[in-house]
Parts: C-alpha cells; structure tokens; sequence
C-alpha cells in the first residue's frame, strides 16, 4: 500500500475557471500520477461556489483529478463547520481507492482552548480570548482490507508566522511596532501547537482502544523534526522517560532519509523539512520504503510567479507499507 501526502499550494479560484487553471493543472497533473498512490493526502485544496448548490464544491480539484486514476478514488474533505461544507480555502482532502468508513473535522473536541489576551491589541481585550484554529484536522478511517482499519489524521498545522493582532498593523502586510510582531508571532506559536496538542490526544484515544491501532499521521506540519510541535506528536520515550509508555510511540518515517532527500521546501535556496508522515508502531515494523519527490523543486522566492513551473513549491512524500 503506498500512502501519498502532497501541499497543492492554494490550488482554485474562488470561481471554476478551467482556462485560468491550465497552466498549473499541466504542472500538478504529472506531479500526482508520478506519486502512484493508493491513498493521496492533500492539502490547500480550496473549493468553489457551485451555481444552485447550497455548498461549496470542489469543481478545481475534480478537474486536476481527470484522466488520472484518483478520479474514481473515494473522497473525504474537511469542513468549515460540522455539516456546513467546505470552506473557501484550504481545505483538507483525502482521497483513497479503498472504501473511506468514516471522516470528521476535529477542531478542539480532546483540547481545552488556550485562553490568551494580547497587550499590543487596540482596542484592548477586556477578557482572555480562546484560541481558535485556523483549519481542523481530517480524521478518517479506511478499509485496507486486513481485518483493522487504518486510522489516517490529515494535517495542515498553521505556520509559524506572525498572526493578526488587532489593529497590530498599519496595513495587511507592516506591522506598527515590534511587540505587536512579537505578539501575533507569539499566537502562531500557541495554535500550532495547540493543534499538536489535539492531534495526540486524538491519537492516544485510538490507542486507548488498541494500543496496536494502525494509526498514520500525513501533512504539511510547518515544523522540522528538532521543533517541539513533533516532538510532542511523537513521544519519544527519551522524553517521556518511560518504558510502559514507549508503544505509543509515533515514528517520524522521513526521518530515515538524509536532509537534501526529505526537504519539501526550498526558500532562497535553503531547504526544509516541513512535510512528514508519522507511523504508529503498528505501521512502521510495516513501512518498506520512504519517498521525497523533491527533485527540480522550485524555489518558492527565485521562482514564484510563473506557474508552469511552481505548480506547488512543496514536494509530495510517499511511504510504501507491506500489509
């Protein structure tokens, strides 16, 4: 079985323009039949307004999906809001060629909200605010077919960079001072790895279940391996310091590689690896073979702009399992 995972960079319009979106449809569609996967993780999947339909659709991805085999795959999409669609943008999507049992948007449905109260915010807050996510998390169970399931977390965890304060700047992009900066740097901070947080408690419930759950976490996680956004979701037993606990586990399969293979983002020429596939321990004693498609990656400064060649400045990942 091999397990794709793939940041198509914003891909759509808030309209379906099929002639706008050729010339990055020729330089994904490629892109996504070289992966040659069973089941495909993508994220920045925006979704459009569908004339007469009460919500949006995903007429931009359907039309990158044709003459490929994904077009024929199940598919589950997250949601702005329990039962009211997809969002506008960035929407998460898994598709799979084996049956898909069952699909939900996690928000904060293990984690309690961080309360925070900026001092640069003008007006002033009168109160602590909770910290809501930008995006959830997709949580789906898949049919494999070997007997259990396999428990796949889609992931786009937010970047860390400076989020909005209000009136923190003098207009969408300049900040008025440095604390303000610091501040909204800061609440990126706190909802990257208050996603984390949730996404683990999510994980540990399965495990609770069955501490041999076939549990895959697959994204862009807008953190390295050294951050303590993967350290939290991988609980390593040198940090946990306990031995009862080391079966729940979950293994960073990219790690496996040297740095120029797994980096997934080049910025003025300095690569990263922002996109990762995490294993529970089920899943890894079963992992064959891990994969960065990274070679000609664009560089997402020196060659923005031109769409031929930046159908995505992220390279997809792929991990092959003997099931």
């Amino acid at each position: 079985m091999k397990l794709a995972t793939f940041n198509i960079e914003s891909f759509g319009a808030d309209r379906f323009d099929a002639a706008a979106l050729k010339p990055r449809v020729n330089a994904l569609r490629p892109r996504i039949r070289e992966l040659d996967a069973d089941i495909l993780c993508l994220q920045e999947v925006n979704a459009q307004k569908v004339t007469g339909a009460p919500r949006r659709g995903f007429p931009a991805l359907d039309l990158l999906l044709s003459d490929t085999p994904y077009e024929v795959y199940h598919l589950a999409a997250s949601e702005r809001a329990p039962g009211k669609g997809p969002g506008d943008r960035h929407n998460l999507v898994v598709l799979s060629r084996f049956p898909i049992i069952s699909a939900e948007s996690l928000f904060q449905a293990h984690a309690h909200p961080i309360l925070w109260q900026p001092g640069t915010a003008d007006p002033a807050y009168g109160a602590p605010q909770a910290i809501e996510f930008d995006r959830p998390v997709l949580k789906t169970e898949i049919d494999i077919g070997v007997g259990k399931p396999l428990h796949l977390f889609a992931v786009h965890l937010r970047a860390p960079i400076a989020a909005n304060i209000r009136g923190g700047k003098t207009d969408s992009r300049t900040w008025k001072s440095i604390p303000a900066w610091a501040e909204g740097y800061q609440l990126s901070v706190l909802k990257q790895i208050a996603q984390a947080l949730e996404l683990r408690l999510a994980v540990e419930a399965l495990l609770d279940a069955d501490e041999a759950a076939q549990v895959i976490l697959a994204g862009d996680f807008n953190a390295t391996g050294e951050t303590g956004t993967l350290r939290l979701l991988r609980a390593d037993p040198d940090d946990t310091t306990s031995p009862d606990l080391a079966p729940r586990r979950l293994f960073q399969l990219d790690a496996s590689l040297p740095l120029d293979r797994r980096r997934t983002i080049l910025h003025k020429g300095k690569g990263q690896a922002l996109d990762h596939i995490l294993a529970s321990a089920a899943m890894t004693h079963r992992t064959i073979d891990v994969r960065v498609f990274n070679d000609n990656l664009p560089d997402e400064i020196f060659d923005a702009g031109d769409p031929e060649i930046a159908g995505s400045f992220h390279a997809a990942m792929r991990a092959e399992f003997n099931m």
